[in-house]
């Protein structure tokens, strides 16, 4: 069996997930081609680049003064479609479709006049709105009935000034129902009710949550490495207090930088924030009580946080699943979240608390709670174990094989 994946990325977050993917399809006696348009090639598995950076600065300098993200870069779409029919995949494999780099017409058409069996994971809401990949935290629900006036239209993929978000909806809906085999993957229960209620809703719907390593996110085992981490980044006022943990890629609104700030305010004597991911800007303009750094040089040392912290927060206001707090989890910490979007179905009792979306007081009391009467790590790395990431991601490669015949 032959299964083509295509995404935005190769080898960072859902670039990440595709070649995951794709190693254990080629585990299990098959193969696969990753088609994806930044990046580097992965390592181990057969690659095609779509397009090249002109074409991406190009198409995303139409989304900004046209508004048409994802309906641009038809030529090297046209390139693309021509590598598939080279490959001759029995399932192509769809993820992130924005990002500047196909025109999703050109390509579904030729998916449609194939007849090859689509499989697409939604790790975000962009296939079913007219512009925006996030509404949630906006409570925006136009992409029920067809978008247009869209309130979000300077967040990405951003739009300087024409709107067309009406027309956006209605041409996605429109190429997508050519679509005679489709299947529709969420990784929570979450998005997948969202889905339902989308112009998607009569496709049928699987959920699969995205895997973890367990083998690069579990408990520290290198004491040193904690000191300097502490060295490096000067955190030496959290020494002897309770270590509040919060991560992010990127800190854009949604995911709660003003939460955490407006927490820090209120926290009992002995705790402090750190926030990880921030800008050298978002740094300088952090309260008393909260730290930040950015990135960490290695998965070593985001490893050795989590499992220095006595709590990983997310006040993230939508998170389609939720993946630090699995991280956490998986290093043996403890978590706390708001019960908002798929963040809730992580957390049992036994591994954290989940609390009001916005309750800044009562996300204070959960941590001041969890840090008096800690969860084991034992109970932290068993939640994280019903996600491992081999055993999620064969269930895409049993999928292939009952859309493909068995092939």
């Amino acid at each position: 069996m032959r299964v083509a994946h295509i995404n935005v990325t190769s080898g960072l977050s859902t670039g990440r997930i595709a070649t995951d993917i794709l190693t254990v399809l080629q585990e299990l006696g098959h193969t696969g081609l990753l088609c994806y348009s930044r990046g580097y090639p992965p390592q181990g598995v057969p690659s095609y680049r779509i397009g090249n950076r002109a074409d991406v600065l190009l198409h995303a300098l139409g989304a900004r003064l046209l508004d048409r993200a994802g309906f641009l870069s038809r030529m090297a779409t046209r390139r693309l479609t021509r590598q598939l029919a080279l490959y001759r995949p029995d399932v192509v494999h769809l993820h992130n479709l924005h990002g500047y780099y196909v025109d999703i017409r050109t390509l579904l058409q030729w998916l449609a006049k194939a007849g090859i069996p689509v499989v697409w994971t939604l790790h975000d809401c962009w296939a079913f709105t007219g512009h925006c990949a996030y509404y949630t935290w906006r409570r925006c629900d136009r992409w029920r009935e067809g978008c247009g006036q869209c309130p979000q239209l300077h967040a990405y993929p951003a739009s300087l000034i024409v709107d067309q978000s009406r027309r956006n909806w209605r041409e996605k809906r429109q190429a997508i129902r050519r679509l005679p085999n489709l299947t529709l993957v969420t990784p929570s229960l979450w998005l997948g009710s969202e889905v339902k209620r989308s112009f998607l809703g009569k496709r049928p719907i699987r959920v699969i949550p995205s895997g973890i390593d367990l083998q690069a996110f579990r408990p520290n085992d290198e004491p040193e490495l904690q000191e300097d981490l502490v060295k490096r980044y000067n955190l030496s006022a959290l020494a002897g207090k309770h270590i509040l943990l919060s991560v992010a890629s990127t800190w854009e609104p949604r995911k709660g930088l003003d939460d955490l700030m407006a927490l820090s305010e209120v926290l009992p004597e002995g705790m402090m924030i750190l926030a990880l991911g921030l800008t050298p800007a978002q740094c300088a303009n952090l309260p008393q009580g909260m730290l930040g750094i950015p990135r960490t040089e290695n998965l070593r040392q985001l490893r050795a946080l989590y499992t220095a912290a006595d709590v990983c927060l997310s006040l993230s206001h939508e998170e389609t699943q939720g993946m630090t707090l699995l991280e956490a989890l998986a290093c043996g910490t403890q978590v706390v979240c708001y019960a908002a979007t798929a963040l809730p179905e992580l957390v049992t009792p036994e591994v954290g608390i989940a609390v009001p979306e916005g309750d800044i007081p009562a996300v204070a009391e959960a941590c001041a709670r969890l840090c008096a009467a800690p969860k084991t790590s034992h109970a932290c790395r068993a939640r994280a174990q019903q996600y491992e990431k081999r055993a999620q991601f064969a269930q895409y490669v049993g999928l292939y094989e009952e859309l493909a015949g068995g092939r």
